[in-house]
């Protein structure tokens, strides 16, 4: 039963020793709490009480919604965790929902650090409000840099949109103009959503399957001779091709070379014939001086 305070009673603010009590029965009452609800629900309290379920018993008994109440538990397991660990030196109070809620996953890793550093002479509740602290910094950066992450992808889908052909703007104009029409006319909004994401997706594997088909028509003689005579078949066809590269790289360099043999052998028969190389240019048609241009 709760007692209404006597309007006698004189208001006034705590003292310090009466705030750190009055804190102190409080945090009490929150172990309470957390410790007898976890307990109530690990010895399934609800069955004895003829419950149907464990969320019907706490909505029922404590007015405590399903969402709340699991929120406790959590806590709860997390607090009896971190208390495990230190040896019972962790106020179980410094562990909020927050908390809780941000290491209830990671919890045997953050139990395990916790020890180690205990072991290694850290002061238990040093320790694990440092490794609590580190863990929920991580967390908050690891959310930070997805939240980049998907602004980044949503940038490159606009990007990309606006790309599109024309043909595919005006159909998905087409698209979202219907589905805006649907939001007023009473038609189920989420089918019409659903269609239209389906017909994109539809588009999307013909434009990949006739992109795979390009592909393929490059290996096209690959794979005939892998069904032919498997792996074996292809690598000796490609040793071929290369074989009938290297006697066509061999046969032009010879050809190369004997043209070049000709052609030094006719120039040295005109030079022995008196033929010069120097190119005789007239500056003058009227002069008797010309400049000769030595081409050696």
């Amino acid at each position: 039963m709760i007692r209404k305070a006597s309007s006698n009673t004189i208001s006034r603010d705590l003292t310090v020793n009466e705030a750190f009590a009055l804190t102190k029965r409080i945090r009490t009452a929150v172990d309470k709490v957390w410790s007898l609800l976890l307990e109530a629900h690990d010895r399934k309290a609800w069955k004895a009480l003829k419950y149907p379920t464990w969320e019907a018993y706490i909505k029922a008994e404590f007015q405590i919604g399903r969402a709340h109440a699991y929120r406790l538990l959590d806590q709860g397991r997390v607090i009896s965790a971190i208390e495990e660990a230190t040896g019972n030196l962790s106020p179980s109070g410094d562990i909020s929902e927050a908390a809780a809620r941000d290491i209830k996953d990671d919890l045997p890793a953050v139990a395990g650090e916790i020890k180690a550093r205990i072991e290694q002479g850290e002061e238990p509740r040093k320790a694990a409000t440092d490794v609590i602290a580190e863990k929920r910094a991580a967390k908050d950066k690891a959310k930070a840099l997805k939240k980049a992450q998907q602004v980044e992808h949503d940038r490159q889908r606009d990007e990309a949109r606006a790309a599109l052909p024309e043909a595919i703007k005006q159909h998905t104009a087409a698209r979202d103009e219907v589905v805006a029409k649907a939001k007023t006319t009473g038609v189920d909004v989420e089918a019409v959503d659903r269609i239209a994401e389906l017909e994109d997706h539809v588009r999307e594997l013909e434009a990949e399957n006739a992109r795979l088909k390009a592909e393929n028509e490059k290996f096209a003689d690959m794979w005939v001779q892998y069904q032919n005579g498997g792996f074996g078949a292809v690598i000796a066809g490609k040793d071929e091709e290369i074989r009938a590269l290297k006697a066509r790289l061999v046969q032009e360099s010879e050809h190369k070379a004997g043209w070049m043999g000709r052609a030094k052998s006719w120039q040295k028969r005109a030079i022995d014939l008196g033929w010069s190389s120097d190119v005789v240019i007239p500056l003058d048609q009227q002069s008797s001086i010309d400049e000769v241009i030595p081409l050696d």
